[in-house]
């Protein structure tokens, strides 16, 4: 993808004629499920599911293996940030994540969203971000 949803969305607004914006922009269609690109995500960043989930803090818990393998299974927006935490994701890798699995994305104006934003630049896991939110009094991720 290297257009930013912003200017896909004036070339949108601008089209006279739909398939050909499509056509134009196939390169810039989401076209994979969740789990498919949770998996590029392994491959890119050469991990283990289990490390993922061991950072993610979701170790005993098979959740983590359905969003993996299962493209109907479908996560909160909570759960789909605990697995970005569990990767070493960039913030637009995150945003993908969430995208993908059609829940809000993250917003820099929401407060809870900013430390979520910031743990990811920073590259905290889990259990760094729920500290960071427990002590500026936000709802942790469980």
């Amino acid at each position: 993808m290297r257009k930013t949803t912003e200017q896909l969305m004036n070339e949108l607004k601008n089209a006279t004629d739909i398939d050909e914006f499509v056509a134009q922009n196939q390169d810039e269609m989401m076209d994979m499920s969740l789990s498919e690109y949770l998996r590029e995500m392994l491959m890119k960043y050469n991990v283990e599911k289990s490390a993922v989930f061991r950072r993610a803090n979701m170790a005993e818990n098979n959740y983590g293996y359905e969003l993996f393998r299962d493209d109907t299974k479908r996560a909160s927006r909570d759960k789909l940030i605990q697995i970005c935490m569990g990767f070493p994701l960039t913030i637009e890798e995150a945003q993908t994540v969430l995208r993908y699995g059609e829940v809000r994305p993250l917003y820099p104006r929401n407060q809870r969203d900013a430390y979520v934003l910031f743990a990811l630049k920073n590259g905290y896991d889990m259990f760094q971000l729920n500290e960071l939110l427990f002590e500026r009094g936000e709802k942790i991720i469980e």
